[in-house]
């Protein structure tokens, strides 16, 4: 539906709207703000001053783009056609100044999921999927179709090639490029990036038990400190440790990556990556 009386109360006079955008109710849309016509702003979100608004667009409710952050414009591919693709934001999301988040090449959606928080020319690439409370601090970057899942840190600076996955609730340290699949409930640090621990503090912030990053302790040992190899470090953690669902992802993760996972010396030599031998 188009923009509704109550919304229109909360736009300031110089914003330029397409009247075909959608703007739900108890939105604001400050100075100088420029939506185009197949966006859609769904009921109480924050649009502050200068931002960009393009493409097929949907910005969930209760969000904040705080200011001057591109939203939905093309992607950075030059075999992009003008295909008519877009951008979807989950709900509860902040965006900070000088982000971006470009519309995805030649078919679906670049997502952001709900509750993230994207810092200062935090960068999402075309095609990404971003899960939810995504953490991305100032400057980091996500190349095309990067998979970021739930619960990730990623500090600033920290280019992440195309293609790679972040698992779960992984910290990534300042500055940390990777050019293959950082694990779930580790820690990468360095660069380039190394492996260096279990992300204790952002497990005990999810309440995660105390048994289970146990286990997980144990299985960062197995696979990056007892030199047994990759596919002999899994056999090891599923017969041996005890199979909560954070084990079986871990598992799991590795078993599926087509890149390939950092090993604890993959900066030097690629055939040192944890892949499966």
């Amino acid at each position: 539906m188009p923009v509704s009386e109550a919304a229109k109360t909360n736009i300031h006079p110089t914003a330029i709207i397409s009247p075909e955008a959608k703007i739900g109710d108890g939105v604001t849309i400050g100075p100088y703000s420029c939506i185009g016509p197949d966006v859609e702003i769904k009921e109480n979100t924050y649009i502050g001053p200068h931002v960009i608004i393009q493409g097929n667009t949907e910005i969930g409710p209760n969000c904040k783009l705080v200011a001057a952050c591109s939203i939905g414009l093309p992607p950075q591919d030059v075999s992009y056609k003008e295909e008519k693709t877009g951008v979807k934001i989950g709900e509860s999301t902040v965006i900070r100044e000088y982000a971006t988040i470009h519309r995805a090449a030649k078919e679906g959606f670049t997502v952001v999921g709900n509750n993230c928080y994207l810092m200062n020319y935090a960068h999402v690439g075309h095609n990404a999927r971003v899960g939810n409370h995504v953490i991305m601090a100032n400057g980091a970057t996500l190349g095309g179709y990067v998979t970021v899942e739930d619960f990730v840190f990623i500090s600033a600076f920290c280019p992440i090639h195309q293609h790679c996955r972040v698992g779960e609730s992984a910290m990534v340290g300042g500055m940390t490029p990777t050019r293959l699949d950082l694990p779930p409930y580790f820690v990468a640090d360095g660069r380039p990036a190394k492996i260096r621990g279990v992300n204790k503090v952002g497990l005990r912030r999810r309440g995660v038990k105390a048994d289970v990053r146990e286990e997980l302790s144990k299985a960062y040992k197995i696979i990056y400190l007892s030199g047994i190899g990759t596919s002999n470090a899994l056999e090891k953690i599923e017969k041996e440790l005890v199979q909560f669902d954070e084990i079986k992802k871990l598992v799991n993760f590795y078993k599926t990556s087509k890149r390939g996972v950092v090993g604890i010396d993959s900066e030097t030599n690629d055939s040192d990556s944890s892949t499966l031998e």
